[in-house]
């Protein structure tokens, strides 16, 4: 099997601001108790540029954007999936 070949000499993310988003990991998961009870997560993002930011989401707001992805862009046949499609993870 041949090997891919760079089309360009230079790679984009050379050209990309130091702000852009690079990585995003799940640092910890926080329970939050009161009047509603509720699971937080802490996303632990990296930017180009070497700074660090902390995101705070609900677990219901990763469900509906996944949600929002499957329906978007889910293949209609899993085992053919077409050019514009992907097929997700399932969230736990």
């Amino acid at each position: 099997m041949s090997q891919p070949q760079q089309i360009r000499d230079e790679s984009d993310f050379d050209q990309l601001p130091d702000n852009i988003p690079i990585s995003a990991t799940i640092a910890d998961i926080e329970e939050k108790k009161g009047f509603i009870d509720y699971f937080r997560f802490v996303v632990d993002v990296k930017t180009k540029g070497g700074s660090k930011y902390l995101i705070y989401r609900r677990y219901s707001e990763f469900f509906n954007l996944h949600q929002t992805l499957q329906n978007k862009y889910s293949p209609e046949d899993p085992e053919r999936p077409g050019p514009n499609t992907c097929t997700l993870p399932p969230l736990p």
